[in-house]
């Protein structure tokens, strides 16, 4: 990998779509500040634990990384697609199918996250079969999902161009930037590994400390994971090379 600039480069294509992809609009932060607040409503308002924050946000987490992952472009990613998918109809069906495979894949990429909160709460005598079994937990994680695919909908839209009545295709030019799309989904990699790292240390200290600790660390974490969907470009310089895929 060269040396990271700042300054856009021109695509190739001679007659590329001027639009470029927005790093993070009103609407977006709106989705993922609500994502990252079920944890913390379920903990001060639907009569939640400790257990049960640190297991919704192990899974929030997971849906992070998906995301990341996910939305991650590649130059052979599709272009233009067909018009009729952006009906009400099949956009809220693509949401839910969305919805339900990030669930899906979450639910398993959580295991090795929620593991130290498993090992710590043990210790400390929680019953996580019967936090696990809690069905109010349902709730905010199927918010959590659909609020992760509406955001990836919303991203998909952005990067694509209606064409013709048929199969998505590369037929128009790349919508934005690929180049910086990369680096920015490289620091949004290295912030959620980060905070990945970061939730070992909070879930020491709610389930060792609790007390005043339940209503001053969920807070400053959940405002933690706002901050850097809201500043994405801040990952990019102030975490090391070390950090960065290739």
């Amino acid at each position: 990998m060269g040396k990271h600039s700042d300054t856009l480069q021109a695509p190739a294509d001679p007659a590329p779509v001027a639009i470029a992809v927005p790093r993070t609009t009103a609407m977006h932060l709106l989705v993922d500040v609500a994502r990252h607040a079920l944890p913390l409503l379920s903990l001060y308002f639907l009569h939640g634990s400790i257990a049960s924050f640190l297991v919704l946000t192990a899974f929030n987490l997971s849906l992070g990384l998906m995301f990341v992952v996910g939305t991650t472009r590649d130059a052979v990613d599709v272009t233009t697609v067909d018009p009729r998918s952006r009906w009400l109809v099949m956009r809220a069906i693509s949401v839910v199918v969305v919805a339900a495979f990030l669930a899906f894949i979450a639910a398993f990429i959580m295991i090795p996250i929620v593991m130290p909160a498993l090992m710590l709460g043990w210790s400390s005598g929680i019953e996580w079969t019967t936090v696990l079994n809690q069905k109010d937990l349902l709730v905010p994680i199927a918010g959590m999902a659909l609020l992760a695919a509406v955001r990836y909908q919303e991203l998909f839209e952005e990067r694509t161009t209606l064409g013709d009545q048929g199969a998505p295709s590369r037929k128009l030019p790349v919508v934005g930037n690929l180049q910086q799309d990369r680096r920015q989904s490289l620091a949004a990699y290295a912030a959620q590994v980060t905070l990945i790292a970061t939730y070992v240390a909070v879930c020491f200290l709610l389930i060792e400390f609790g007390g005043w600790g339940l209503y001053a660390f969920p807070p400053l974490y959940t405002a933690m994971l706002v901050f850097y969907d809201a500043r994405p470009d801040i990952g990019e310089r102030i975490f090391p090379q070390l950090w960065q895929r290739k």
